[in-house]
């Protein structure tokens, strides 16, 4: 799965068709949306329609489409999964679920029209996506293709009230695997939600999870896990963690967004980076996020850079195949040793990150309703850093073969947020931040420093963790 943005995502042009839902009755849901829904809603009643963070999956398939199949298909994967089924009535003082019924539902296809450069295509899908992915529309989702002369393009857009990250790495593979199955029936039978059911495992339901997570009790502030949290936006000014860089913007007054797309190691130096944060003590993602602080203080001298990363629950098997907003966030802190060694500083770090992991069990709502006036929204956005490793999600093998990629939109931003995916290419990061003169310049240059340290330490390697520790014994200096 190639990771991009809307801005860098070019295909070779041809006929373009939308794919939508006529949605039939709506009705009033008893369902409250999700904390992460009810955040993302805040945010786009502000910034109004047209700035959706709506994120899309596509995929290559040889020879002609089969509109029939695809039509149908739709429809099967959309009554599969009840997010799908879902929309929002926001107020500017409400927010409320609304359903429609899954057996009334219908695709309907557009009129096709045809794109004749790779610029044309790009600037189509984002001003439809965009249109029709937003979260004060519904339904909040669309799909198109592009047709050729040897192949065709599947894409499936969908605002990020309705889906997460490895969402779109599910929605790609069922919707491939059921279209496919529809066309392998050629009318023999008839395809059925057992059968599905029975082939692509149970679906789950997000709409349950939005309860259950509703339904979850009050958490004091002598949690211990509350506790972590409170002390963690304390040293954060009792808000969210800000990048550590100079981004040129005023907190809740976000800028047009800029974006980068780039590798960062290629396989070979992916798999010896991870050998020397294996072999210290970490992680390939402690890793990376210690080399980020590295960056940071090779710029400005901090030394410290607290972030917030999102971790999925899809431990629990009733949630591993549904599609949703299934993901929580924790907390953590990148702390450089004085002399910026990067094992001893990788360390602090994995600490962190375990610390973090026994954080699991509270969620955010129940975070914020304990902290009460500790904890105060001051940006739009949250510094945060994701990681995927996609070669260890299912159905991602011939991922490649596919041109699969994973398209986020370009929208508006307050502070910067970076998504690092592992696939069999290495490792890549895309980045998110305001586009302003001064914002950019300072990205960039943590972006080459970045990478600049992560290849130096694939090439020169590090000091054995045996031999740091009796130099630091024979120093006198603790052993942290």
């Amino acid at each position: 799965m190639h990771v991009t943005s809307i801005d860098r995502y070019m295909l070779e042009p041809g006929l373009v068709t939308e794919w939508s839902v006529a949605p039939g009755e709506i009705s009033p849901s008893a369902v409250p949306p999700s904390y992460n829904q009810q955040f993302h809603l805040d945010t786009a009643r502000t910034h109004g329609v047209g700035r959706s963070v709506w994120m899309a999956a596509a995929f290559d398939l040889p020879g002609t489409l089969d509109r029939d199949a695809l039509a149908q298909a739709l429809v099967h994967f959309i009554r599969r999964h009840d997010t799908l089924q879902t929309g929002f009535d926001v107020s500017p003082d409400a927010m409320a679920r609304v359903d429609l019924d899954p057996e009334d539902i219908t695709v309907v296809a557009s009129e096709s029209s045809a794109t004749t450069s790779p610029d044309e295509l790009r600037d189509h899908l984002r001003y439809r996506f965009t249109e029709a992915c937003d979260p004060l529309t519904f339904p909040a989702y669309l799909f198109a293709t592009i047709e050729r002369d040897s192949h065709y393009t599947v894409v499936s857009a969908f605002d990020h009230t309705l889906v997460d990250g490895y969402s779109l790495v599910i929605a790609l593979g069922e919707l491939r695997q059921i279209y496919q199955r529809i066309i392998g029936l050629r009318g023999s039978a008839v395809l059925t939600e057992a059968d599905l059911t029975k082939e692509l495992g149970d679906p789950g339901s997000f709409l349950r999870y939005c309860e259950l997570e509703a339904e979850a009790p009050v958490t004091e502030i002598g949690d211990p896990r509350v506790r972590e949290w409170a002390r963690f936006y304390e040293r954060c000014g009792g808000t969210a963690p800000s990048f550590p860089l100079d981004l040129g913007v005023e907190a809740g007054r976000p800028a047009p967004q800029g974006a980068d797309v780039r590798p960062l190691l290629d396989a070979a130096d992916t798999e010896r980076f991870e050998e020397i944060c294996l072999d210290s003590g970490g992680s390939l993602f402690t890793g990376t996020l210690t080399a980020m602080g590295m960056a940071v203080h090779s710029i400005n001298g901090i030394s410290r850079m607290p972030l917030q990363f999102p971790l999925h629950i899809r431990q629990d098997p009733q949630w591993a195949n549904a599609i949703g907003w299934l993901t929580t966030s924790a907390p953590l802190t990148v702390e450089l040793t004085p002399d910026c060694d990067f094992q001893s500083s990788l360390a602090h770090t994995h600490a962190s990150f375990r610390t973090a992991l026994t954080l699991k069990g509270v969620t955010m709502a129940q975070v914020r309703a304990a902290l009460g006036d500790g904890y105060r929204r001051t940006r739009t956005d949250v510094f945060m850093v994701s990681y995927i490793d996609y070669r260890r999600l299912p159905g991602t093998d011939d991922h490649d073969e596919l041109n699969a990629h994973h398209i986020s939109n370009v929208t508006v931003a307050d502070d910067a947020q970076f998504w690092i995916s592992r696939t069999q290419r290495g490792l890549a990061l895309r980045s998110r931040f305001p586009e302003t003169p001064t914002a950019r310049r300072a990205v960039t240059e943590f972006l080459v420093r970045l990478r600049e340290i992560m290849h130096d330490i694939c090439e020169n390697g590090v000091t054995p963790i045996a031999e740091l520790t009796s130099q630091l014994n024979l120093e006198g200096t603790p052993v942290v």
